[in-house]
């Protein structure tokens, strides 16, 4: 008897186009680029990425970091290259040696592991998350429980959680929201992850509000200013284009939500890369209008790789649109101001809407 044997067609490589036959293919309308701003670094951002790096200039080699710095891959890999040890849980630090938190923040456990090592920190934590922090334990030592809108296992809302783990729930998405069950629903209050979808994260409270009509606000907006106007700007953009890139890691939530954003908002299609390089020229069959932005742990330098890129397919008319104007600055983590101070560096205010690194 005959046994038959099934085998695979090859796989043919798709011939890869030149910029040039790009450029070539005719499209409805001119070619041109709608850039997003505010776009890319955020305060937060920039006062990690620079604590980092003062503490390599000033501490020397190595100096570790758990978790990343940052959701971005060129933001590590540019650190790693520099000295810094990107580890995952401090107890893979040497005993004594300092090691940074990241801007995600972390859960009082993780700090106190640190102090049971004898490291030596620098908390890097963002100062907008550090509010979400102290809004945690605020509510829960006055009996509140606490709905904590995020995804679950994101190092953000580990950090939050941790603050007080018996008296919070995570709600995932609006499916956990018809069903999660509290003991006072009169004792409520929602706080949420800062880089969240901000539609997705009113939905969520709206449905819980239809359950729990006495549930409370957080006292100001927890999703922070940066991941609001990086939604905002391509919420403006999305309309009129025909592919939106994001520049951004596949960890980083913001970058992912302004994917979502520019789809649910018009753009025809929409694609989130790391890099330049990941971009498929098969995505242009027809576009006349590309809108480009980048999400909150992104350096400027990965944008305008794209926009040199784009130029090369014939998108080289590139149009800004502004929707808000950044001046954020935040002071250095506590841990560094003083060594600074004592080596002469004037460093202080560090953040805002960023062009660092530039290479």
């Amino acid at each position: 008897m005959t046994t038959a044997v099934s085998v695979p067609m090859p796989v043919v490589p798709r011939r890869r186009r030149t910029p040039e036959e790009i450029a070539a293919v005719p499209v409805d309308g001119d070619r041109k680029v709608l850039l997003a701003a505010p776009r890319g670094y955020c305060a937060g951002v920039d006062r990690a990425v620079v604590a980092v790096e003062k503490a390599l200039e000033h501490y020397g080699a190595p100096v570790y970091v758990r978790k990343e710095i940052v959701h971005n891959k060129h933001v590590v890999s540019t650190l790693q290259e520099k000295g810094a040890v990107f580890v995952e849980e401090t107890d893979q630090v040497p005993s004594g040696a300092l090691v940074v938190f990241s801007a995600h923040g972390v859960s009082p456990a993780v700090k106190q592991s640190a102090v049971d090592r004898d490291l030596r920190t620098i908390d890097a934590t963002c100062p907008l998350v550090t509010k979400v922090h102290r809004e945690a334990v605020r509510f829960a030592r006055a009996g509140d429980h606490i709905l904590l809108i995020g995804h679950e296992g994101h190092e953000e809302v580990e950090g939050t959680y941790g603050e007080a783990p018996d008296d919070t729930t995570v709600v995932n998405n609006p499916e956990e929201a018809r069903t999660v069950e509290v003991a006072d629903p009169d004792r409520l209050i929602w706080l949420s992850q800062t880089t969240l979808s901000v539609d997705e994260t009113m939905e969520i409270v709206t449905i819980l509000r239809e359950r729990f009509p006495n549930l409370q606000d957080p006292p100001s907006d927890d999703i922070c200013y940066a991941t609001s106007n990086r939604q905002a700007a391509i919420k403006k953009i999305a309309p009129a284009a025909d592919l939106v890139i994001v520049v951004g890691s596949a960890n980083s939530s913001n970058s992912v939500r302004l994917v979502e954003v520019a789809l649910e908002y018009g753009a025809r299609a929409a694609h989130r890369v790391d890099f330049a390089e990941q971009i498929d020229e098969s995505w242009f069959e027809g576009v006349a209008t590309v809108g480009v932005t980048s999400g909150a742990s992104v350096p400027e330098v990965l944008v305008q790789r794209v926009l040199s890129l784009l130029a090369e397919y014939g998108y080289g008319d590139v149009e800004e649109v502004v929707t808000a104007e950044e001046d954020i600055l935040f002071s250095l983590p506590k841990e560094l101001r003083t060594t600074l101070k004592a080596a002469g560096d004037a460093s202080r205010g560090l953040g805002g809407r960023g062009g660092r690194p530039t290479a």
